[in-house]
């Protein structure tokens, strides 16, 4: 349920129960990362914990490869939720352990060295007017929605674009103000969904990630193979968005070849462990885990229709890595 820089969209994902389609299949294996028969509060802790590994992993991700990505935008490096998006169970343990009231944005998490880190917010803020003017509190009871949110968060995002922007923050029983300086990244934002499945995929806006994905990846190299891979079919332009993000990059897109249907995931394999390297991540690990991750799940242990076998593709990232040592070695740019 994360968002780098706007609502945290998964909130209503666990609300209404929904499961978002996957860009790789679907694999049986391993633990989930929720269960039906936790309690509101333990389920709540699951997926804040992701929540936040997803947050600073996916924000190195987004503040690294800004070269190249076509669409940008100013992002605080947060991620946000309010109480109207919860369901009736999962509401007041929300209100309890992070201060939300209605629909004003309550701060989820916070990426790490982020602008939002720097001005000294954290888990449990709650948001309440930016550049003086109040966010709108909405209703504090009803079904669970998302509009309330949503339009707070353009109203932020709005501010966000054109510089640093004063917040005044409730904390407990304190309210403060405070000055945020957003800075620039990639458009794509991330999202942990609640599911069962393994599934990851891209839209050409966004990164989704399912819980039990997410939470397979115990280690953070292993969580941007996952996030970086997605995120390379944002960049490629894969999947093109209906609407742009942001103004686009007149340069470096072009450079990097889009593929086709054939070669499209093979691609975002590469160039998403150079997206990786180039946030300072360990692509060693990649074809390991990919490895593994094909010897639990039979699905993705064989090709399918446009995936080819774990194995396979763990080979051509051991490919790419020598590509990314020999340009390393060289002093040459890390560029797909």
């Amino acid at each position: 349920m994360t968002s780098l820089n706007g609502a945290a969209l998964g909130a209503i994902v666990i609300a209404l129960g929904l499961v978002v389609a996957a860009c790789s299949t679907p694999a049986p294996g391993g633990a989930p990362a929720l269960s039906g028969s936790q309690e509101p509060a333990a389920r709540l802790e699951v997926l804040v914990a992701l929540d936040r590994r997803v947050a600073d992993v996916g924000y190195r991700l987004i503040t690294a490869n800004i070269d190249l990505c076509a669409s940008r935008r100013d992002v605080a490096g947060w991620t946000l939720h309010a109480a109207s998006q919860y369901s009736d169970a999962l509401r007041p343990v929300a209100e309890a352990r992070f201060g939300l009231d209605g629909d004003r944005p309550g701060i989820l998490a916070v990426a790490d060295d982020s602008p939002a880190a720097r001005a000294g917010l954290a888990a449990g803020d709650l948001l309440l007017r930016v550049n003086g003017e109040a966010l709108a509190p909405g209703d504090h009871s009803g079904p669970p929605t998302h509009d309330g949110l949503a339009a707070n968060v353009a109203r932020l995002d709005q501010a966000l674009a054109l510089g640093p922007v004063a917040l005044e923050v409730r904390r407990g029983d304190t309210t403060r103000t405070v000055i945020l300086q957003p800075t620039v990244a990639c458009s794509s934002f991330f999202q942990v969904d609640p599911s069962d499945e393994y599934n990851a995929r891209a839209d050409g806006k966004g990164v989704f990630i399912s819980s039990t994905m997410a939470a397979y990846a115990a280690d953070d190299d292993d969580l941007a193979m996952i996030l970086g891979h997605e995120l390379a079919h944002n960049v490629l332009q894969h999947r093109p968005p209906p609407a742009p993000l942001g103004d686009p990059d007149p340069v470096p897109e072009t450079a990097l070849a889009r593929g086709n249907h054939w070669t499209q995931e093979r691609d975002a394999d590469r160039v998403g462990l150079y997206l990786m390297a180039r946030a300072g991540f360990d692509t060693a690990r990649a074809p390991g885990f990919l490895r593994r991750f094909g010897a639990d799940n039979w699905r993705v242990r064989y090709a399918q229709i446009g995936h080819a076998s774990a194995e396979a593709r763990a080979r051509a990232l051991d490919a790419a890595n020598a590509e990314i040592a020999a340009k390393r070695a060289a002093g040459q740019p890390l560029r797909p």
